[in-house]
């Protein structure tokens, strides 16, 4: 959600973009609004989807470490934010076929390009469709309860040792 107050660095309430209340504020928001189009609390937790703006420092982004298997995305700076199965990846947004911003179909357990139908796992390996390779992964680190995420480097699924290094423990 925008905040239309946002200064990059503090928003109308005084409080650093990104903080604590900030998020839990529009987590609430975002939960009302679709609990009023009749999203009962059991499809809310199948989706385990969240919409944040990570921390910019120059290439680095700065995410709380996910506490359960989904995707966060981070529309704003382009970057998917996945755990799954204990390790946390982090991806380009868009698709590797032809650029189109992908899904999280968390019903699913997967992500979703919508132009032309391809399919990635959760950890960005290719299932199927147009694509011919899996999600462009970004490397990942931890800082204490963060994960900051190297947006200066791209990593194609075509170079295997990088690609699969590309990951962190939850």
């Amino acid at each position: 959600m925008h905040d239309p107050c946002d200064l990059s660095t503090t928003d109308c309430h005084d409080e650093p973009t990104g903080g604590r209340r900030a998020f839990l504020r529009e987590s609430l928001m975002a939960v009302a609004a679709l609990a009023a189009v009749g999203v009962g609390a059991d499809r809310l937790e199948a989706m385990q989807r969240v919409f944040l703006t990570g921390e910019r420092v120059g290439d680095e982004l700065r995410f709380p470490m996910p506490t359960a298997d989904g995707a966060t995305i981070d529309t704003a700076n382009r970057v998917v934010i996945a755990r799954y199965q204990g390790s946390v990846y982090a991806f380009d947004i868009e698709c590797p076929h032809r650029g189109t911003d992908i899904e999280w179909q968390g019903e699913n357990g997967r992500f979703f390009c919508p132009k032309h139908k391809s399919t990635f796992q959760p950890e960005g390996t290719l299932i199927g469709g147009k694509a011919e390779r899996g999600l462009d992964r970004h490397p990942v680190r931890r800082d204490g309860d963060h994960i900051v995420v190297d947006t200066s480097v791209t990593i194609r699924s075509t170079d295997p040792e990088a690609w699969g290094s590309a990951k962190l423990a939850a």
